[in-house]
């Protein structure tokens, strides 16, 4: 038979069913149909009816037997497929196809061999609890919707575009309804927002969709159904929606994917349409304009290429968390993730709150290190290690920790920084998310960006410290050297949201030789010039590079010795995971 897309799977867990592949190593299906398993078996038409390849579910929702809500999973391959992955709709895919033919490729009993296709249609409103949504055969004496069919992908027919994911169908027999649900991609993405990496629009990128969608998130204009006139007259436009579209994002989408034109044309349709959405929200104006003088008068080649998301990710991190049980000082949880998108948000659990004596964090992380190196795509060019500890811990030298064997430190093979576990877990870090986006928007160099306190230094006096890192210029990167690298005044300044800290945990004599330079002031005149030239965001690399070289020298006040970077990512905080390994 023609199985036209080859990126439809046939998984094999606690129970049969469906999937589809969404990057060159990722497959979504329903948590129903994994199960509480760790792993799944998971087989591609196209690849011969031999040929299976196993996986790791790396994520469920909070599904509960009865309840769609949550029925989300993810399986990881342990190797890479030779398939073009699905093409993803936008988030208002069900919207923007309302009226469409649907159809989903299943393994309905019978068919487990060879698979079966059911059409149908899908009903964008009103959500099902709020969520799903329901389909209607569109010939009930045809293959409709039922067991076999759970997690297979819900595509238009003719573009192949994905709008969602069957969960659930009419369980009354061959003459039931042939009714069932759905979840549309804005749900799965709610469920799993890593989706949102692997989500082009029409012609743009998954990075330049997911700008836009920051920009026009609260734009809302009452006569927003309009829009479309704008850019389209005569019988080259699109039909008109069933139901007008939820919002302006909506009608962009729409621009974006419901049109036959070339891509380049493409391009210019939805900056015609965004010059005027711009024109009615003006305080949305300065990021359009910007966002069309960037994106659009080119086209992502990921997208035409057909490539998955790992090809994107160039700079890939393992992030360690440490936090306090609140049983006793010495006892810990400690959680690993991979971080691999383009973005840097967290990605894969590794290792999941598993509770651990401080005195065997380190041993324990040393272990899952090559694990979690092992979900990391070969065509990332440098892995970091960033570890999420609490205040107390920030002076651990988790830089000179090595994986299981491997005898190289961690911080010579690439960036080790720390962060504060409790901005990292806080559920209002908008003062360090703020200071962050301060930081990587300066146009200057760490010469101009980077503040620094030394032995020397007379400005703020140490009483004062606390509120002078409140003031409204208060820096954004802060060096701390001699006695202003004393564990109070770190503490104070992790507090206060500062998003790079820099300092050498290792004190001046209390009573230098009046000749001499004390380590402090020379470790800021050291570091400060090999910092100078460079970005913000170059600094996690550049240290790197200079512990490398105290390592090679015999110079025990080397800038690059006992060294210690705390760097924030904003966008790189918890969000639900499911299984650990």
């Amino acid at each position: 038979m023609n199985f036209e897309p080859e990126w439809h799977a046939r998984i094999a867990a606690a129970a049969s069913g469906s999937g589809f592949l969404v990057d060159d190593l990722h497959v979504l299906t329903c948590a129903h149909v994994v199960g509480d398993r760790p792993d799944a078996t998971v087989s591609f038409l196209a690849l011969g009816r031999d040929h299976a390849v196993p996986g790791t579910v790396v994520f469920r929702g909070p599904w509960r037997p009865g309840d769609g809500e949550g029925d989300v999973a993810v399986i990881r391959l342990d190797e890479a497929v030779p398939v073009a992955p699905a093409r993803l709709a936008p988030l208002h895919g069900v919207d923007i196809f309302d009226g469409h033919d649907l159809a989903a490729f299943g393994f309905p009993s019978g068919y487990t061999a060879t698979g079966q296709i059911s059409y149908f249609h899908a009903d964008p409103q009103p959500r099902l609890a709020g969520r799903a949504c329901q389909t209607r055969a569109l010939d009930r004496r045809g293959f409709v919707l039922r067991e076999g069919y759970s997690g297979s992908a819900a595509y238009v027919t003719g573009s192949y575009e994905v709008i969602g994911m069957v969960i659930s169908a009419d369980r009354a027999g061959p003459n039931g309804s042939g009714s069932g649900v759905i979840l549309p991609v804005d749900e799965l993405n709610r469920q799993w927002p890593q989706l949102a990496e692997r989500i082009p629009l029409g012609p743009f990128g998954a990075g330049p969709y997911r700008e836009l969608r920051d920009i026009l998130q609260d734009v809302d204009l009452p006569d927003a159904h309009t829009l479309r006139l704008s850019v389209f007259s005569g019988p080259d436009a699109p039909p008109i929606h069933r139901r007008p579209l939820p919002s302006v994002l909506a009608v962009v989408e729409s621009v974006a994917v419901l049109t036959t034109h070339s891509k380049e044309r493409v391009s210019e349709l939805v900056v015609q349409l965004l010059r005027e959405v711009a024109k009615r929200a003006p305080h949305r104006r300065n990021d359009l304009h910007d966002w069309t003088g960037r994106h659009g008068w080119g086209i992502d080649p990921a997208v035409t290429g057909g490539s998955s998301v790992d090809t994107v990710a160039r700079q890939a991190w393992v992030v360690v968390r440490v936090a306090s049980t609140g049983k006793s000082r010495r006892l810990h949880t400690l959680t690993i993730w991979t971080a691999t998108g383009p973005e840097g948000e967290l990605d894969e659990l590794v290792l999941d709150s598993m509770e651990v004596s401080r005195a065997k964090v380190q041993s324990l992380v040393q272990e899952k290190l090559p694990l979690a190196y092992a979900r990391i795509p070969r065509s990332c060019e440098t892995i970091g290690v960033e570890f999420v500890l609490p205040r107390g811990l920030l002076g651990w030298d988790v830089e000179n920790w090595v994986a299981k064997g491997d005898p190289v430190p961690l911080g010579w093979k690439g960036p080790v920084v720390v962060r504060d576990v409790d901005w990292f877990d806080s559920a209002a870090p908008h003062e360090i998310q703020k200071r962050a986006r301060k930081l990587g928007e300066h146009p200057g160099t760490l010469d101009t960006t980077m503040r620094w306190l030394d032995c020397a230094s007379t400005e703020p006096e140490p009483d004062r410290f606390t509120p002078w890192l409140w003031l409204d210029d208060t820096p954004v990167a802060l060096g701390l050297a001699g006695r202003w690298a004393a564990e109070q005044h770190v503490h104070q300044a992790v507090a206060s949201g500062v998003p790079a800290l820099l300092w050498r945990r290792t004190a001046c004599d209390p009573h230098p030789e009046p000749t001499t330079t004390c380590p402090g002031s020379r470790f800021h005149r050291d570091m400060a010039e090999r910092l100078r030239s460079l970005r913000s965001d170059q600094l996690p690399g550049q240290i790197r590079k200079l512990r490398v070289e105290s390592g090679l020298n015999d110079d025990p006040e080397h800038c690059g010795r006992h060294v210690t970077l705390l760097w924030d990512e904003p966008r790189r905080r918890p969000v639900q995971l499911g299984v650990a390994e």
